[in-house]
């Protein structure tokens, strides 16, 4: 199959995106009106001057430092700006066959320059991001994201309060992120703990994406973590893939975001396929999109064309996507029927 073709194909199957960050998913051309509204210190000549401010390009260092830089406070100013960038994040996910996003945000991060009120972005984000999804046919859940380098004991609760009064928005989890080497599981104990007290809202840990394995163990261990960010290390512990596949542990993995990030040295020696050979509950999602200059669709087909998947290879981590995603049973029934009906429908086509 030609490579537009093959696009085509599996820009039409229905996905499930567990891992993907707002910060990481805002149009370049937005970011390009809203630094020329408040006047940031940016090349605003042009999308072309400012992209390699704001996404990653072919020649920058592979490197998580790098990466990260490119992430900015200064866009948000008002709840407006809050609305708009969830509701193009969402629209652009269904855009390519997205029909179940779970869309990751740092309140802190949002509320950090515009000192907006914490409760009214996580209700903005929510409202617009859902409202779009309605729309365009996505169903859309939420998760806070709190950064390792900011750990507070005094505000982290009080976020994850106002996360809870948002719960029927869809706040359905908490994520970590952020420096594993210099924060370590260990320092977030007692903040998971009232996390899981809740008794509704999950748990997400980047966890094993350059350090080692015992990041991830810890983060179940410790932390209680239901899915892992990444979880590259994972490959290289038998011990720890026996109780990620014990405790039905999925990993949300990011191939693209991976390279660029200097985590794998080439997406053909991405450890997906073997974890997925192991029998873990491996999903493909797209991370920051945006930023990476590479959608879901795009991960897809590299998965493809790099590691030889077919249609029923695929199939098998979108079914593993939705039995771990955040939503009741109910819900989970649904996205099952709707993923194997669109999957039905191109059945018998070659990749």
């Amino acid at each position: 199959m030609e490579n537009d073709e093959r696009r085509q194909l599996l820009l039409g199957l229905p996905k499930v995106d567990l891992h993907r960050h707002l910060e990481g998913s805002l149009r370049l051309g937005t970011l390009l009106e809203l630094g020329r509204r408040y006047n940031l210190d940016l090349p605003l000549d042009s999308e072309a001057s400012l992209a390699p401010q704001v996404t990653f390009r072919e020649g920058q260092p592979r490197t998580l430092d790098n990466f990260l830089a490119k992430f900015r406070a200064d866009w948000y100013r008002s709840f407006a700006d809050v609305e708009r960038v969830a509701r193009e994040a969402v629209e652009d996910a269904a855009a390519e066959g997205v029909v179940y996003l779970e869309l990751r945000f740092s309140p802190e991060h949002l509320t950090r320059e515009s000192r907006l009120q914490v409760l009214g972005v996580i209700q903005a984000v929510c409202e617009a991001g859902r409202l779009a999804g309605e729309d365009s046919g996505c169903q859309v859940n939420f998760l806070l994201t709190f950064a390792r380098e900011r750990l507070d004991a005094k505000s982290w609760p009080r976020i994850v309060e106002d996360g809870l009064r948002c719960h029927h928005l869809g706040v359905v989890g908490v994520d970590l992120a952020g420096d594993e080497f210099r924060h370590p599981n260990r320092l977030f104990g007692d903040f998971f703990a009232r996390v899981r007290d809740t008794g509704v809202l999950h748990v997400t840990v980047h966890a094993g994406e350059g350090t080692d394995a015992g990041s991830v163990a810890s983060a179940i261990e410790v932390l209680g973590a239901e899915r892992i960010g990444h979880g590259l290390e994972t490959v290289n512990d038998s011990r720890v893939i026996e109780l990620v596949r014990r405790r039905r542990v999925a990993l949300e993995m990011c191939p693209i975001s991976n390279y660029q990030t200097g985590c794998v040295d080439d997406v053909s020696s991405h450890p997906l396929p073997r974890l997925d050979e192991q029998q873990l509950a491996v999903t493909i999602n797209s991370d920051d999109p945006a930023m990476h200059g590479a959608d879901l669709t795009d991960n897809y087909d590299l998965a493809v064309s790099r590691w030889g998947f077919d249609l029923e290879r695929l199939l098998h981590l979108e079914l593993a996507a939705a039995r771990a995603a955040f939503v009741t049973e109910d819900e989970r029934r649904q996205l099952l029927q709707r993923i194997n009906a669109g999957y039905a429908a191109c059945r018998g086509q070659g990749l």
